[in-house]
């Protein structure tokens, strides 16, 4: 059991060091967190191109300043979970315990999956539907 407790300390202290050197990095853990698109970082990026007006780059920026964050902590928990999953399997942990974690590293991966369908929902009215296009084409793409 100490063995255990030393691995998920482990990786937590080296997983939680290794928060987002760069906005790839968020966006290639995002992407393995879930698979709803990343539409605010999209959007982002994109938002001359889509033709965004100052009261849409508003709503994003605001939706962006509101849920960031929140976002980022549920990716960095799967990717820690993951993490303490594998160590705890490698230090042979008891099934039971590695479900456990499991279960909650699946219920994060749900919230994060929820989150991004709000946004989805909230983005639709927040972009005309030629600009809602535009975002799913560049998604496609």
């Amino acid at each position: 059991m100490k063995n255990i407790i030393t691995a998920i300390l482990l990786s937590l202290t080296f997983g939680s060091s290794m928060l987002y050197a760069s906005d790839s990095d968020f966006i290639k853990n995002m992407a393995h967190a879930n698979p709803v698109p990343n539409y605010m970082s999209i959007i982002m990026a994109n938002a001359d191109k889509m033709g965004l007006n100052k009261e849409q780059k508003t709503k994003v920026m605001e939706w962006k300043k509101k849920n960031a964050k929140k976002m980022a902590a549920m990716v960095q928990s799967v990717i820690d979970g993951e993490s303490e999953i594998k160590s705890a399997s490698m230090a042979g942990a008891p099934q039971t315990d590695i479900k456990a974690m499991s279960d909650k590293l699946m219920a994060t991966r749900a919230s994060i999956i929820a989150g991004k369908t709000t946004c989805r929902d909230y983005m639709m009215n927040v972009l005309s539907d030629a600009q809602w296009k535009q975002l799913t084409d560049i998604i496609k793409a």
